[in-house]
């Protein structure tokens, strides 16, 4: 990676800023010496839009990045990638109801059609919000500072259409896995969930579907559904617990989401089946835009991304996957 040094006061040279960062490139922070720490910190602080600077004056040699969980739909969906964003037509049969039956000799044979139908995939563009940076930060930052943005771009974008695929309207925007499902019929508590809920979700799934079917939920679902216990107070969930978390729930698997509804009045706090009816649609990939010229009088670029998208369940009419939904209280 190659670094640019600029001199940032009359104390320093070029040539003492470059031997100055070199050392602490070969050495890290405990090798520097004395002298080019002193370099270092007689820097004058940055004031770009963004105010402050990226290489502070302990000289860290990492930045630490605070993380926020946002996927669960892109790992349980079916991605389609397109090379255009035109209206993509995604048709549907159902045929479950017609059945072989015993016919006479001679006699004629009954007609069934088929019960056609289609889902639309449209592009709906989602953005970041703009992320402006000063010439300077890019000069003197000790870090591939437009790669580090691109990373927290991308990850901004993945917590914003996350949310959409999950409880989106459909209106406008992609129409979330939420929306989509069909009531179980079963009504859990405004309160909590047992058991036998969890048990009666998975029966309202035709075993088409519950073959390769699994839970969606957040990690306080998750917690509670660990914490069930039993009349001696053992945990009902035993599988795995001196490993950590355990991996199924009554032999099928979960994916967490903490764009699904918590526990509470009215609310679909768990999901059950073949999550791969659910298609997202994305047109070519992720990008990332360098403005070069919106932000120039402050000698300054804006960073954003942006990518075009739409997700929908397909389902025939035979419901691939159904939500737990608490009474209201």
């Amino acid at each position: 990676m190659e670094h640019r040094i600029e001199k940032h006061s009359s104390e320093s040279t070029d040539e003492e800023y470059r031997s100055a960062f070199a050392e602490y490139l070969m050495r890290g922070t405990g090798g520097v010496s004395a002298e080019h720490i002193s370099l270092f910190e007689k820097r004058a602080e940055l004031q770009g839009l963004n105010g402050g600077v990226i290489v502070p004056k302990t000289l860290a040699s990492t930045i630490e990045i605070a993380l926020k969980s946002y996927g669960g739909m892109f790992e349980a969906g079916q991605i389609i990638t397109t090379a255009t964003g035109g209206d993509l037509i995604m048709p549907t049969i159902n045929d479950t109801s017609a059945k072989a039956t015993v016919v006479a000799e001679y006699s004629q044979s009954t007609n069934k059609t088929p019960s056609f139908g289609s889902e639309i995939l449209k592009a709906y563009t989602s953005r970041t919000p703009i992320v402006p940076v000063s010439q300077e930060l890019l000069q003197d930052s000790g870090f591939n500072l437009e790669e580090l943005l691109g990373g927290l771009l991308a990850e901004s974008f993945g917590r914003g259409i996350n949310e959409d695929l999950t409880i989106g309207s459909g209106t406008s925007k992609p129409k979330g896995i939420i929306t989509s499902a069909t009531d179980s019929g079963t009504k859990a508590t405004a309160t909590g969930v047992i058991l036998d809920n969890v048990i009666d979700l998975i029966k309202s799934v035709d075993s088409a579907y519950a073959r390769n079917g699994k839970f969606m939920f957040n990690r306080y679902t998750l917690y509670s559904l660990i914490k069930i216990k039993d009349s001696a107070g053992r945990y009902i969930w035993q599988e795995g617990a001196r490993d950590g978390t355990p991996a199924t729930l009554f032999g099928k698997s979960y994916i967490l989401n903490d764009d699904i509804p918590s526990i509470g009045a009215g609310n679909s706090s768990i999901l059950f089946g073949d999550f791969s009816k659910y298609k997202i649609r994305m047109v070519k990939n992720f990008r990332v835009i360098r403005l070069n010229e919106l932000l120039a009088e402050y000698l300054s670029i804006g960073l954003f991304g942006f990518a075009r998208i739409d997700g929908v369940l397909l389902d025939a009419g035979t419901y691939p996957i159904k939500k737990l939904v608490h009474a209201s209280a």
